[in-house]
């Protein structure tokens, strides 16, 4: 497990205080990219720091990208619809990566879309969906949609169109893959909110910079590390290309990180 705070204050800009409320602890958990076994270990290691450190109460965001790439893509739904029906007294919320969103567009128009280069086709394996050659001719593409909708259990389907495009826990903003930081974080496009990078990433750097009204806290955007700049946590280590799956741990004025590796 790997804990750490936050680092010395790189600029003025890190004097800003962001917090979250009293007796609250906040689990924000990054990319999972269809790797079952480090999720279902990343839950082993909340418990077990539950144990070490109790709170009042706790809420598990998980940051979107549960698909593609990875074995196990519909097990990691399924794992995930347990979780959320457990009555454990933990509030989870599930938020909607930008693969979530190639699916649904596949869905709708499987032309002329890239999602099945870029993991869709490890998802449609992991729902018993295959192809003679491997990959689908252009002849087959069309008919792949029904199929997925054949295959799809309707708890997976009420899993995905329930997925939320933000939440905001005092005073942080939890979104898939960042905000376009000139405009004001309640009239965000879903869109941005589940693919930006730039100018997001590197806002701090601006000129121009002024912080945001709340601290955001995302996935989507692969680092070594856990990445913490003055408007932005970074939580997606890279899991689907050997790195760690990472959890950010937030508490009062304090964020620490847990890791898991595959």
């Amino acid at each position: 497990m790997l804990e750490r705070g936050f680092p010395q204050a790189m600029n003025r800009t890190m004097s800003v205080k962001y917090s979250i409320p009293d007796n609250l602890r906040v689990y924000a958990i990054g990319d999972v990219h269809g790797h079952l076994a480090p999720l279902k270990a990343m839950h082993e290691q909340i418990s077990n720091d539950l144990i070490k450190n109790p709170v009042d109460q706790v809420h598990i965001v998980y940051l979107g990208d549960y698909i593609d790439r990875g074995p196990d893509s519909a097990a990691v739904i399924e794992y995930l619809i347990e979780r959320k029906a457990r009555g454990d007294g933990i509030k989870k919320s599930f938020l909607m990566g930008n693969h979530e969103m190639a699916l649904f567009e596949f869905m709708e128009e499987p032309f002329g879309h890239d999602w099945l280069s870029y993991g869709g086709l490890e998802t449609l394996t992991s729902y018993g969906i295959a192809f003679k050659g491997g990959v689908p001719l252009p002849s087959e593409i069309e008919a792949v949609p029904a199929q997925m909708r054949e295959k799809l259990p309707e708890a997976h389907v009420q899993f995905y169109e329930a997925l939320e495009l933000s939440v905001t826990i005092g005073d942080y903003m939890f979104v898939h893959a960042g905000v376009d930081p000139s405009r004001d974080l309640e009239k965000q496009d879903p869109v941005v909110l589940a693919c930006i990078r730039q100018p997001f990433l590197s806002w701090h750097e601006d000129k121009d910079y002024q912080p945001l009204a709340k601290k955001i806290v995302h996935g989507h955007t692969v680092s070594a590390e856990p990445c913490v700049r003055p408007h932005r946590v970074g939580l997606d280590t890279g899991l689907y290309k050997g790195g760690p799956l990472t959890a950010g741990v937030f508490e009062g004025q304090d964020v620490r990180f847990l890791q898991v590796r595959a």
